[in-house]
């Protein structure tokens, strides 16, 4: 299933936007068995604007598995499917791997990076089961129809023995910062106020919101959307 997300705004707000460097980050919603572990990422940026942004996504996941630090305002290192490796920024480096997923499947962690993907999963999620000795990050990503690539939604801390579940919701939030974010960054707080839209009862999966530089976020008196102020926990809201 395909869903969308447009933004439109007004040529003197789209001026401002470009010229103060703006980024509109958007996050996805969840749900999981393990909300205090739960941290969310930012899914989606955008840093050119002009009078409408349209956010595509698609419910086709992938499970990750990463050794990126889970840090406020760091990036998630989480590959695109297939073996790679990448480095961080500064002395260490980093590595991970994605897997397609799909709910009531297991991702199971084993020493040595060993990792299956299998049925033995009963519930509507994705279980992400760690049998290895290491710590990771780890979670969902969700398929950018845009950029045609994967992005995470969420990470957990996952030690031994761990289960994680999770399972994504058709939930979006959308922020601006003037911080220069990156796709995978680990947010916590809304630095800006921003708009949850709420696309589950939505026709045609889609839904269509405003911003104005002078008014901020409009969806013109709809329920499915609700505006939040600068400082809202985003490890509370982006759960559902």
């Amino acid at each position: 299933m395909k869903y969308s997300l447009i933004t439109t705004f007004s040529q003197d707000t789209v001026e401002i936007l470009n010229q103060g460097n703006y980024t509109l980050c958007c996050f996805l919603a969840s749900k999981t068995d393990n909300p205090s572990l739960f941290v969310p990422l930012c899914w989606s940026i955008t840093k050119d604007f002009l009078q409408s942004v349209l956010i595509e996504w698609e419910d086709t996941l992938c499970s990750y598995l990463s050794t990126s630090e889970i840090k406020e305002n760091s990036v998630i290192y989480i590959p695109q499917l297939g073996p790679q490796k990448g480095s961080a920024t500064g002395r260490s480096s980093v590595s991970g791997s994605s897997y397609q997923i799909e709910l009531k499947q297991r991702m199971l962690i084993e020493n040595s990076g060993k990792v299956s993907v299998d049925s033995l999963n009963t519930f509507d999620n994705v279980l992400i089961q760690n049998n290895s000795n290491n710590r990771y990050s780890t979670g969902i990503s969700i398929y950018n129809n845009s950029e045609e690539k994967y992005y995470g939604n969420c990470t957990f801390n996952s030690y031994y023995g761990q289960n994680i579940k999770i399972a994504p919701v058709n939930k979006a939030f959308l922020m601006f910062t003037n911080n220069n974010i990156e796709n995978n960054t680990v947010v916590s707080i809304a630095e800006n106020p921003g708009i949850m839209v709420d696309l589950t009862a939505s026709a045609d999966h889609s839904r269509t919101v405003s911003y104005d530089m002078n008014n901020g976020w409009s969806s013109n008196g709809q329920t499915w959307a609700k505006k939040y102020p600068s400082g809202t926990n985003l490890k509370t809201l982006l759960l559902s």
